[in-house]
């Protein structure tokens, strides 16, 4: 009976994982367009946007507003940890939007462990993150560096045209709490300087 049930158990995993297995897709190659890099524009990124926290997609005109600037910030794990708190250790004069740049994670991990971790991430802040599943957004940009402790800041202009301003880093694990107050200041305070 017991080597029974532990058969069944056994090709119940086995067929599992075979399931997930062939069922996966294949992630997009990443490849640099030396040709966009110098072209980089507002037009290139999708319509819509999902963002973390709301229901429905939302419109890249209403996350980016014709004739005024916008700071873009493209994180993953441990950079967008710091970087969702750059109002509450600096005033910022113009509006910003983070990017969680979560494309090459495996897909159940996209779908399972990720949108609560972004959620309780952006609890109780205003800064919208834009959840990049298919990774259109860091395409469009040209950023393709995956390192979890480094962030890119990018300036949308009043016309719509993306330049990359500045590239930052935290500490391994901040998204633990491995940074003190003072650390996340001093990392982004050079962004800071760049933007006001």
């Amino acid at each position: 009976m017991l080597k029974n049930v532990l058969k069944i158990v056994f090709l119940g995993v086995v067929g599992f994982g075979l399931l997930v297995y062939l069922t996966a897709e294949k992630p997009s190659a990443n490849v640099l367009d030396k040709n966009q890099v110098s072209q980089l524009d507002l037009k290139n990124l999708p319509d819509y946007l999902e963002i973390v926290g709301q229901d429905k997609l939302v419109s890249k005109n209403k996350l980016f507003k014709e004739g005024a600037k916008t700071l873009l910030i493209v994180g993953n794990h441990d950079s967008l940890s710091v970087v969702k708190d750059l109002r509450k250790y600096y005033e910022i004069n113009i509006p910003y939007v983070t990017v969680a740049n979560i494309s090459n994670a495996p897909w159940f991990i996209k779908k399972w462990a990720i949108p609560g971790k972004l959620e309780e991430l952006n609890r109780g802040n205003a800064t919208p993150i834009i959840y990049d599943y298919e990774g259109d957004v860091i395409k469009a940009l040209n950023q393709f560096d995956i390192t979890k402790t480094k962030y890119f800041a990018y300036l949308v202009s009043e016309e719509g045209k993306i330049s990359k301003i500045y590239e930052g880093s935290v500490k391994e694990d901040a998204m633990e709490g491995s940074m003190s107050e003072s650390e996340k200041v001093e990392s982004l305070s050079k962004l800071v300087t760049l933007i006001n």
